[in-house]
């Protein structure tokens, strides 16, 4: 005869890494602005909304999802897992992309002192994205960069976000 399992109680979840206090500020709704060179009509609307996976009594905790939609068929709809990397040094996170064409990417991200980035370095396709939040905090401006060589870095598009709530 086997135990039955018990269903984890938000007690069990082990107190989050202090680094994911620093994702507190990209908590809740933001609308989506981006502007691609290529892609026709700009800006592309959308919206981004990031919450914790679960919370317990000792408060956040070990992940915060995003999730993006975007208001055109060129740019797929997505949800990111964000956890601390704990083989990293400096308190890096993973960032952790899935979207609705079947992609799954994994990155490197950091957020100190008012920029935001994430970063892959893949032969064939790398990626690195910068965003700077505004003196309030409720804006971030972002830059992609893309490169096929891992060399020649290319400008893919900008992307706005401003905090709605």
């Amino acid at each position: 005869m086997t135990q039955a399992t018990q269903t984890p109680q938000p007690s069990d979840i082990p107190a989050p890494a202090p680094a994911l206090k620093r994702l507190e500020v990209l908590v809740g709704e933001w609308t989506a602005e981006i502007v691609h060179p290529k892609v026709r009509p700009n800006p592309i609307r959308g919206r981004r909304r990031f919450e914790w996976l679960t919370k317990s009594n000792k408060g956040t905790s070990g992940f915060l999802v995003q999730y993006d939609e975007v208001e055109h068929p060129d740019f797929p709809n997505s949800v990111t897992l964000i956890g601390v990397d704990a083989d990293a040094p400096d308190e890096l996170f993973t960032y952790h992309f899935f979207d609705t064409r079947g992609v799954e990417r994994l990155y490197k991200m950091s957020l100190r002192d008012g920029v935001w980035k994430f970063w892959r370095d893949e032969p064939g396709f790398s990626q690195r994205f910068t965003g700077n939040f505004s003196a309030g905090g409720n804006t971030i401006t972002a830059s992609i960069e893309m490169s096929r060589d891992g060399v020649q870095w290319e400008h893919d598009f900008d992307w706005t976000f401003t905090r709605k709530r």
